[in-house]
């Protein structure tokens, strides 16, 4: 989000009034850059399906663009707790897998 923000040239308190009209409710200025954080810190925003959808809306930008961490970010899974780099996770969005 943070990549999202500096590219339209916003603020976090115009970011979060950006996002006021998508997501019905304003963010505050602490929860915004809480948000922000949370890629790399303890406590990891977990988004409802209805502001990655505002979020994909407001900054213009494919869910899936949101979904993808930056580089360098290795992100843990149950069955890779030694992480996936930022390339697999970009492919898994790309890619469906069907069983059979």
């Amino acid at each position: 989000m943070t990549r999202a923000r500096v590219e339209r040239g916003w603020s976090q308190p115009e970011a979060a009034a950006a996002l006021e009209s998508f997501l019905g409710t304003r963010w505050s200025r602490a929860s915004y850059s809480a948000v922000e954080r949370s890629v790399d810190g303890v406590r990891i925003k977990q988004f409802s399906a209805d502001e990655l959808l505002a979020l994909s809306r407001c900054f213009d930008r494919p869910i899936a663009w949101f979904l993808t961490p930056p580089d360098g970010i290795i992100v843990t899974t149950p069955d890779r707790p030694r992480g996936l780099d930022a390339a697999q996770v970009a492919s898994a969005l790309r890619a469906s897998r069907r069983s059979r």
